[in-house]
């Protein structure tokens, strides 16, 4: 039996943890020439925790939602055509550097935004797909690997117009059909891990990363795909968090 230690990659943080305000006021004098706020902060900070222990950390999260209604150019309900103004986001990149991470980011559908000016549900979804791929292309060009999308419930739009590669979805064990009928890398929740039998009766997989893993989920895992397309995954805030997902060792007899 030989002990092995799976790569770790960042899926980005919720960012709940409320930070102390002398922090925070230091961190942002300590900026000069950029604008910063607490969204900054919060970015740089929840990056950095992660570092030490993630193959591929990811900034951003749930926390960052408020920079893409900034860039969407919407409150909670959309009265014009969206705006596509990254400005504070090009600001936030100015400051921290994303470069080979991921950048995680609450999907179009998260955002719970309702439509007063399109008045047509597939365009509203499809404008703000059409948005995402904008600010996505505005993070690749900044160094990030890919955009991580999380949503409870998606819609088919999005799915269709954010796909590939770049893309990594992040959605509940009942969504991972939908997300399978256009990719082929998809997060598994540890205890959802059972899934993946029937899922690849049906579907082609390529990369599976699962979210909390524990030994129990990796070995089932290990039962369909080879080590080197599983990946553990984190999406959490602290550093004993990742910490503990990092010291994840497997017994394997290979």
């Amino acid at each position: 039996m030989k002990e092995r230690v799976f790569p770790l990659v960042s899926l980005g943080s919720a960012g709940d943890e409320t930070p102390d305000a002398a922090d925070v006021a230091a961190w942002i004098s300590g900026k000069k020439g950029n604008t910063a706020d607490i969204i900054t902060y919060t970015l740089d900070n929840t990056l950095n925790v992660q570092k030490p222990y993630t193959a591929e950390p990811a900034a951003g999260g749930a926390f960052y939602a408020p920079r893409i209604k900034d860039f969407l150019g919407a409150e909670e309900n959309v009265t014009q055509e969206f705006g596509n103004l990254a400005d504070s986001i090009r600001e936030d990149l100015r400051a921290v550097k994303i470069k080979n991470c991921g950048f995680a980011l609450p999907a179009f559908s998260a955002l719970n935004l309702t439509d007063a000016y399109y008045k047509d549900a597939e365009e509203f979804e499809a404008a703000g797909a059409e948005s995402y791929k904008i600010l996505s292309r505005e993070l690749r060009d900044a160094g990030a690997l890919k955009t991580i999308l999380h949503t409870e419930s998606p819609n088919d739009l999005e799915f269709e117009l954010l796909r590939g590669k770049k893309y990594l979805w992040a959605v509940p064990e009942s969504a991972l059909e939908q997300v399978l009928e256009t990719a082929r890398d998809i997060v598994v929740d540890a205890k959802a891990v059972f899934r993946l039998e029937e899922l690849l009766d049906c579907y082609q997989i390529r990369n599976v990363y699962i979210r909390d893993a524990d030994a129990e989920s990796v070995n089932f895992a290990l039962k369909y795909f080879d080590r080197e397309y599983l990946f553990t995954a984190g999406y959490g805030d602290g550093e004993e968090y990742w910490k503990n997902l990092a010291e994840l060792k497997i017994r394997t007899e290979e």
